[in-house]
């Protein structure tokens, strides 16, 4: 149940858990992330599928230095259309029959999708649903795809040189498919055990500017219509260093498909956003909190808050607990060396200081690792200002 407007986070009358979305934050980020992308002349195509939120998503498609969206798959496309966004990149390989048809019948009304290819079977599916679906029709365009490039251990995309020259050639041969260029992801380095290691970022990357540069110089793909897609919200200022010499090689496009940067948050991207370790990147805050109250003080170092893995995600670390609302309403600093140790289906396990002034009926914010993992969790999230006061609420769109 949403809080009524006017009343602060923190507040006893409150039911809690509470997720909070901090909408003048969220403002902040997508300036800052706009600013920069235009001082460094790229481009990019948010991923819609962090928020899924219509309104942060509209904020997004204001900015100057954005070119569409991007999502997941085709359910997702569904809020690309619905926003107007007159640009979509599908960041995976198309494969259910379905979803290239909705993908094909957009198309012919006149809005754009890109999608990835990775693998001949995956070129020859997609060219043969879109024939089915534009049988009989002489004017609809080429669908444009980027040539996914993986890496050992990845998630989807090419592995090897003969593997990006058999899609390569699979995509010439096909009927309605045309190579736009190639697209990339290196995020999952942020989550790896060896997190941080820009040694392995940037030879992934420069892997990538080579399939850039082959494919331009084999196959003719450059010029204005060339793209570079790739850049999560962990390294994306390493993409725009070692990807620039084969943009300026082809004269084509880079577009970061950055998502995390508009919440930002208080683990996995506060610990390798590139504002730690480059000047100009942008400032950003983080604008999403669960709050919950402590349930339990079952012994003396311990606490139990009533919010768990169904109110907040775990993948990339434990929440953070960064303050407190006493149970009359006084806020204050979360005692020293208190600590998420584990998460349960309903309760949140803290470590804390046996002394600690913490009681049954506090109420504490807690900062999530990873926001991905918090909007698919709730039907709506409460928005708030700077001073926490309650102010609406937003529906994210899973």
């Amino acid at each position: 149940m949403t809080p009524p407007p006017g009343l602060r986070l923190g507040d006893p009358q409150i039911r809690y858990p509470v997720a909070a979305l901090n909408l003048d934050a969220v403002h902040h980020n997508v300036l800052e992330m706009d600013g920069y992308c235009r001082r460094q002349s790229v481009l990019i195509a948010p991923h819609a599928k962090t928020t899924m939120v219509r309104e942060v998503v509209s904020l997004q498609l204001e900015m100057a230095s954005t070119w569409g969206l991007t999502v997941a798959d085709a359910v997702q496309a569904r809020l690309s259309d619905d926003v107007g966004a007159q640009r979509t990149l599908i960041a995976n390989q198309l494969v259910e029959a379905d979803d290239i048809a909705w993908v094909a019948e957009k198309t012919a009304s006149g809005r754009a999708f890109l999608s990835l290819v990775d693998s001949v079977d995956g070129v020859r599916l997609l060219d043969a649903t879109l024939s089915a679906a534009w049988r009989g029709t002489r004017t609809a365009p080429r669908h444009p795809v980027l040539m996914e490039v993986g890496y050992p251990g990845g998630r989807c995309g090419t592995r090897t040189w003969d593997d990006v020259q058999a899609v390569a050639d699979a995509v010439g041969s096909s009927r309605w498919l045309e190579l736009h260029g190639v697209s990339g992801f290196e995020g999952l380095f942020a989550t790896a055990r060896d997190r941080g290691d820009l040694g392995q970022v940037d030879a992934y990357l420069r892997r990538l500017g080579k399939v850039v540069v082959r494919l331009a110089d084999r196959w003719g793909v450059r010029g204005p219509a060339s793209i570079v897609s790739a850049g999560g919200s962990s390294y994306f200022d390493r993409v725009v260093a070692v990807c620039r010499p084969a943009i300026v090689h082809t004269g084509g496009r880079l577009i970061l498909r950055s998502g995390c940067y508009t919440v930002h948050d208080h683990g996995l991207y506060a610990q390798t956003f590139p504002g730690a370790r480059a000047e100009d990147c942008p400032d950003l805050r983080a604008a999403a909190t669960v709050w919950a109250r402590i349930q339990s003080r079952p012994e003396a170092g311990r606490a139990v808050a009533a919010a768990g893995r169904r109110h907040l995600p775990s993948d990339a670390g434990f929440p953070a607990p960064i303050g407190i609302r006493y149970r009359d309403g006084r806020p204050g600093p979360c005692p020293p060396a208190t600590r998420v140790v584990a998460l349960s289906d309903q309760h949140l396990h803290l470590d804390v200081p046996p002394e600690a002034d913490l009681r049954v009926g506090d109420v504490l914010p807690f900062g999530v690792s990873h926001p991905c993992g918090l909007f698919d969790r709730w039907r709506s999230l409460t928005v708030v200002d700077d001073q926490n006061l309650v102010t609406g609420s937003v529906r994210p769109t899973f």
